[in-house]
């Protein structure tokens, strides 16, 4: 018999330390998989894996949901368990990817007695001072956009009777929420004035760069109007926004991309409309509709410089606004570019047998780093029964324009948002500082009508012209002081359907009733 060598039986022993370590790591398989709660694709984190036969070697989902478990051989059963949720033995073999669907446990029922079916933890966070409920995966999210606004104002000028005030100009809540990645909505209510105001109340799917909207919510037109009153330069609009449409029931599409930005929709009445009711019960009117959309389009779009063009229209029948408004009339008026004095030099009063009017919005805006011009020009035409009204006057117009220019002094830069083609809430350059702003406008209506040749507007609803310079303070991204100076320069006709003595009977140029006003404002956006 052959003897080995020392050094062979070295080797030998070596080779089979391999052969018997190798075999047993051959052995070895791997099992991966994904776990969710079931009837979603939200994943699961820190669901716990392991095998049935050893149940010491656990694994953990990831942020992902996602597992690797080692095991000796395959099949396999193996354990998938989480808080509030049933655990799972499912069968695994080498080529497994699995995909656990994991029930909640039925003692988890909702406030109707149904058991719970989809269990989602959500991380607060303050984000620029709003409070946001999130899920890891993004598909569920909540959050607040709740404001007040205090204001004050005085008065002063030689043919006027304005009292001095303050007042809660805004008092908002509202409550947005993102639900299984793709569908959204919003409540908001304003509780000034001891009154409560639906303002948004919609349901939205969100897709690409894109949604479909349905509920109570402003109309795509103009983008002062559409800009959030957290984001305005001045406290108040110009006056000839007032012919821009506000919140209606409707269903609209919206779509943008890198440098363009699409809404349009067909639009009804207010929410919980009292005439329309009554209308409708005693007469079957028809509360009236609006086709409404605003396209804009941003050939230079970049980090701090933009150039923004935008056009606007829209087709509207007469709508029942308030109970006692004569039916198929239309009306415009406003305040003078202030809250605090509810009076309303610039006023139509009914327009009667109206059959439809149109309207024309332009806009644009220059942006660089922290300067920043804007304008509009609107008009509203008014169609009306031709039949019914003295010959002449079956053509009616309203029209003006606003033109602005800011300029943020220290720590800031204007931001361009083009999925609602508008500017936002400025960029700090350091957050820990407080911001400053400096701003003009000035802004002209024009409610009169004329016959040609006439001297006397058959619509005498008032022209005016407004001068506003305004300081803005943001203390942080939440909280700001503002303060405007304003002048307004009402014509003739501006005497709130004659409620007021304009003095028609003096040279043109010194029969309106002008004032000027200092305004303050105290916001908090949370």
């Amino acid at each position: 018999m052959k003897k080995f060598t020392f050094k062979t039986k070295v080797m030998l022993a070596f080779l089979l330390i391999t052969f018997l370590y190798g075999g047993a790591a051959f052995a070895q398989q791997t099992i991966k998989g994904t776990v969710f709660p079931n009837g979603m694709h939200t994943p699961l984190k820190g669901a716990v894996v392991y095998a049935k036969e050893n149940p010491t070697n656990k694994v953990f989902t990831n942020n992902n949901g996602e597992f690797v478990l080692t095991v000796k051989s395959v099949p396999v059963d193996i354990v998938v368990s989480a808080e509030n949720y049933d655990p799972q033995t499912i069968k695994a073999d080498q080529n497994s990817l699995i995909e656990v669907y994991l029930n909640v446990l039925k003692k988890n029922k909702n406030d109707y007695g149904k058991s719970v079916g989809v269990r989602v933890k959500l991380n607060p966070e303050s984000r620029d001072g709003i409070l946001v409920f999130e899920s890891d995966d993004n598909q569920f999210k909540y959050w607040f956009d709740n404001r007040v606004y205090l204001d004050g104002a005085a008065y002063f000028g030689d043919n006027q009777d304005i009292g001095n005030g303050v007042d809660i100009r805004r008092m908002r809540f509202a409550m947005k929420t993102l639900l299984w990645g793709h569908w959204g909505g919003e409540i908001d209510f304003d509780f000034a004035n001891l009154e409560v105001d639906i303002k948004d109340a919609y349901a939205r799917y969100l897709f690409k760069k894109g949604q479909i909207k349905i509920g109570n919510y402003k109309e795509p037109f103009s983008m002062e109007t559409t800009t959030t009153s957290r984001y305005l330069t001045f406290m108040e609009r110009p006056m000839i926004n007032k012919i821009a449409p506000s919140r209606h029931i409707g269903l609209s599409v919206r779509k943008y991309g890198l440098k363009y930005f699409f809404e349009g929709g067909l639009f009804f009445s207010e929410p919980r409309n009292p005439l329309m009711q009554d209308q409708n019960k005693k007469q079957g009117q028809n509360s009236g509709y609006s086709l409404t959309g605003r396209f804009a389009y941003a050939p230079i779009r970049k980090d701090k410089l933009t150039l923004h063009l935008g056009v606007a229209g829209s087709y509207r029948t007469p709508k029942l606004v308030e109970l006692g408004d004569p039916s198929d009339s239309y009306r415009y008026s406003t305040k003078a570019e202030t809250a605090i004095n509810r009076k309303k030099y610039i006023d139509t009063d009914f327009i009667e047998n109206v059959k439809y009017n149109t309207l024309l919005g332009l806009e644009a805006a220059f942006a660089y780093q922290n300067f920043k011009v804007q304008g509009e020009y609107m008009r509203s035409d008014i169609s009306r029964d031709a039949d019914k009204v003295p010959e002449g006057e079956d053509k009616a117009q309203v029209h003006g324009f606003y033109g602005m220019g800011s300029w943020i002094i220290f720590n800031g830069d204007y931001y361009y948002n083009i999925g609602e083609a508008e500017f936002s809430q400025i960029n700090f350059r350091n957050n820990r500082k407080g911001s400053l702003e400096m701003a003009i406008r000035y802004d002209f209506v024009d409610a009169n009508s004329f016959k040609t040749g006439a001297d006397i507007p058959f619509v005498a609803g008032g022209s005016s012209e407004g001068y506003t310079i305004g300081l803005t303070y943001y203390f942080n991204t939440n909280v700001k002081v503002m303060l405007n100076y304003s002048y307004i320069n009402n014509d003739r006709w501006a005497d709130g359907k004659g409620k007021y003595d304009t003095y028609k009977d003096l040279p043109t140029g010194q029969a309106g009733i002008d004032f000027s006003m200092i305004q303050t404002r105290v916001e908090i956006d949370f």
